[in-house]
């Protein structure tokens, strides 16, 4: 075990760099930026000079080639006056290419944002929005266990039952319900009908109220986290279901469950010791993988409540080309992915004692 890990290590320490390497090289090769704004201005009494632009791409560092964009974001640019000059280059103004100011990601320096929250660091404004992301995502995997797991089990030990066709008529409907379209009947129903036959309504958006006696209060929290849980919570229930049932049936046609069976062991021992936990490894790897998610969010659902995670914040950072805000929002996301990996494999160790990896 080891001895794997040690080479899971190294592999995801190569991965993660070929990562940078991707997100930078992708954004900065996407068309728009931060100044298309200035130069779309119409009125001439605002339109920049040519020297205005300039000023602006070397004060965003621009104007400079990609591979050292690169190398300044990654390890900052207070080392750079050691490399020549024809590798720096040089910019619009004949300076060489070094601020001094900026240490680089791997030395916690992730830069300003741009737009979004201008003059801010990155890892200041994702630290604000980390929390909210964290306890919705976390409310709406745990309900979509808890319903998901069992859903699964019982259609498959009553397969063809009555159970069975319920649980995967909401399965589908579940799967090909649009979550932006769900968030918006909830809105309507929930927080205006409601209000209009004059019973309690739910907020339509938002952390906590902005005024009212109970605003900011841990029940106020509560209610606002109401329906954007439930809207993701289906998404996931449905197709965990789906992935449960399949993996079940799978496990109770094999020889070893039949044997416990002749051995005259009860059918609810058979299936809860015996074919439960083998069951859940195909689920283990979905659930892993979906662990990226408790700090990446959910787009559609946080900008249809309002819901002020990362999910809407990379939104934002996107539409209005924040950079340094998209990169780091997507450098942590490709490191949780590589590591949900590396707890999907651990975790298969511990659910099935016939996985080795010595």
């Amino acid at each position: 075990m080891t001895n794997y890990l040690i080479r899971r290590m190294f592999t995801m320490f190569i991965v993660l760099v070929l990562s940078t390497v991707a997100v930078f090289a992708i954004l900065n090769a996407a068309p728009g930026g931060p100044l298309d704004g200035l130069r779309m201005q119409t009125d001439p009494r605002r339109r920049l000079t040519a020297e205005d632009y300039a000023r602006l791409e070397n004060l965003l560092g621009l104007d400079k080639p990609i591979h050292l964009r690169y190398i300044v974001w990654l390890a900052g640019d207070d080392w750079i006056e050691v490399l020549p000059t024809w590798f720096t280059g040089l910019n619009a103004f004949g300076e060489p290419f070094r601020n001094g100011d900026a240490r680089g990601i791997i030395r916690g320096d992730w830069g300003e944002s741009w737009s979004v929250s201008r003059g801010n660091d990155v890892l200041t404004v994702i630290k604000s929005r980390l929390g909210n992301t964290v306890t919705l995502m976390s409310l709406a995997t745990i309900l979509s266990l808890a319903v998901a797991i069992p859903i699964g089990v019982f259609s498959a030990v009553k397969q063809y039952s009555t159970l069975d066709y319920a649980a995967t008529t909401f399965s589908f409907i579940g799967i090909s319900m649009p979550v932006f379209w769900m968030g918006l009947m909830m809105i309507i129903l929930f927080s205006v009908k409601f209000q209009q036959w004059g019973l309690p309504s739910l907020p339509s958006g938002g952390v906590v109220s902005l005024r009212g006696a109970g605003a900011g209060t841990l029940w106020d929290r509560a209610v606002h986290l109401i329906m954007p849980t439930i809207v993701l919570s289906l998404l996931y229930m449905a197709g965990w279901s789906r992935f449960m049932r399949t993996s079940m049936l799978d496990v109770l046609h094999q020889d070893y469950v039949r044997t416990a069976r002749a051995k005259g062991l009860v059918e609810r021992v058979v299936i809860a010791k015996h074919a439960f936990r083998n069951a859940l490894i195909p689920l283990i790897t979905i659930v892993t993988l979906q662990l990226s998610s408790l700090f990446g969010g959910a787009v559609l659902t946080e900008t249809v409540f309002a819901y002020p995670g990362m999910g809407h914040l990379y939104f934002n950072a996107i539409s209005r080309s924040d950079w340094p805000l998209v990169m780091g929002y997507l450098l942590i996301l490709a490191v949780l992915v590589i590591l949900s990996n590396l707890l999907a494999d651990i975790a298969y160790v511990l659910v099935d004692p016939r996985i080795r990896y010595d």
